[in-house]
């Protein structure tokens, strides 16, 4: 999948899950867009159910923009 397809759904998961429709690929999801603990946990079970992989706690605190999601997913999709 592209990176360009991979950033629209991460940003249509992002909409539907905190109605934050403006991100760009370096947009900081507790920085930029100030979400809570529960923000990034809803966000991160919303990312692990539309692309069906499960992220390890470990992994998600290195998942802190648009970009890192992005990437990650890309990673995952070589291992499957």
């Amino acid at each position: 999948m592209t990176e360009e397809a991979l950033f629209g759904i991460v940003e249509e998961i992002v909409r539907e899950v905190t109605g934050v429709a403006c991100l760009t690929m370096d947009t900081e999801f507790v920085n930029d867009l100030a979400f809570n603990s529960m923000d990034v946990a809803n966000l991160i079970s919303a990312f692990e159910e539309k692309f069906d992989v499960d992220i390890p706690m470990k992994d998600v605190r290195n998942l802190m923009q648009v970009r890192d999601v992005i990437q990650y997913m890309k990673k995952m999709e070589t291992l499957n």
